[in-house]
C-alpha cells in the first residue's frame, strides 16, 4: 500500500492542515450521502413521508460542502502551487466532491418517490432494492476508504463489484416486468421501483468512478 499525500508531511505545516481539511471535507460529505441513502430506504419501506421530505432539505447540506470543498481546493491550488501527486490529489477530491453530490441526489430522488408507492404491494421488490441499496452503500464507503489509504487493492475490488450491482438490477428489472405483466404489481408501482434501481446502479456508477479517481492519484494514469 502506498502512502497517502496526507502520510507524507510537508514542509509547511500549514499546507498538512489545508490537505487535512480536504480530506475532512470528503468524508463528512461521505457519511452524509450514505445517511440519506439508508434514510431514504427506510422512508420508504415506511411510507414516512415526513422523513422524505427531510431528506430533501438535508441534501442541501452536501450541496454547501461540495461547494467548501471547491473553494478550498482552488485556494489550495493558487496559493501552493502544488505538483505531481499533491496536485493529482485536490484535482481528483473535487472530482470526488461532485461524485458524492451525485450520491445524495439519488437519495434525494429516492426519497420523493415515497408519496407515489404503498409498501404493503411491494414488499418482495423492496427486498431486492434494501440489497442493492446496501450494497451500493457499501461501494462508496470502500471507495472512500481507498481514497483515503491510498489503497489500490480496495479500489480495484470496488470496480469489479459494479458488475454484480448491474446484474442486481437487471434481476429487479426481470422481476418487475414479469410481475407487472402478471397482473401482480401494479404498472406505476413497477415503473417507480425500476427508477429506485436505476439510481442504485447510478450510486455504484459513483463508487467506481471514485474508486478509478484514487487510481489515477497513485498511478498518474488513467486507464482506458
Amino acid at each position: 500500500m502506498k502512502p497517502s499525500v496526507l502520510d507524507r508531511p510537508h514542509t509547511v505545516s500549514s499546507y498538512d492542515l489545508q490537505l487535512a481539511e480536504v480530506r475532512s471535507t470528503i468524508n463528512g460529505m461521505a457519511d452524509l450521502a450514505q445517511r440519506s441513502l439508508s434514510d431514504a430506504l427506510v422512508a420508504l419501506e415506511t411510507a414516512d413521508h415526513d422523513a422524505a421530505k427531510a431528506i430533501v432539505a438535508n441534501d442541501k447540506r452536501i450541496d454547501e460542502l461540495e461547494l467548501s470543498l471547491e473553494r478550498l481546493v482552488n485556494l489550495i491550488i493558487t496559493s501552493r502551487g502544488p505538483m505531481g501527486e499533491d496536485l493529482r490529489y485536490l484535482i481528483v477530491a473535487i472530482r470526488i466532491g461532485t461524485m458524492l453530490e451525485r450520491t445524495g441526489d439519488q437519495a434525494k430522488r429516492i426519497a420523493r418517490r415515497v408519496k407515489g408507492i404503498e409498501p404493503g404491494e411491494i414488499a418482495k421488490d423492496l427486498t431486492l432494492i434494501r440489497t442493492m441499496a446496501r450494497y451500493a452503500s457499501d461501494m462508496v464507503e470502500r471507495s472512500i476508504e481507498s481514497f483515503n489509504t491510498s489503497d489500490a487493492k480496495t479500489a480495484e475490488q470496488v470496480i469489479r463489484d459494479d458488475a454484480e450491482l448491474n446484474g442486481m438490477n437487471r434481476n429487479l428489472v426481470e422481476s418487475c416486468i414479469e410481475a407487472m405483466d402478471a397482473g401482480h404489481l401494479k404498472v406505476r408501482h413497477g415503473v417507480e421501483i425500476i427508477s429506485i434501481g436505476k439510481q442504485l446502479e447510478r450510486v455504484g456508477d459513483y463508487a467506481t468512478n471514485i474508486a478509478q479517481e484514487m487510481l489515477y492519484v497513485v498511478t498518474g494514469t488513467r486507464e482506458n
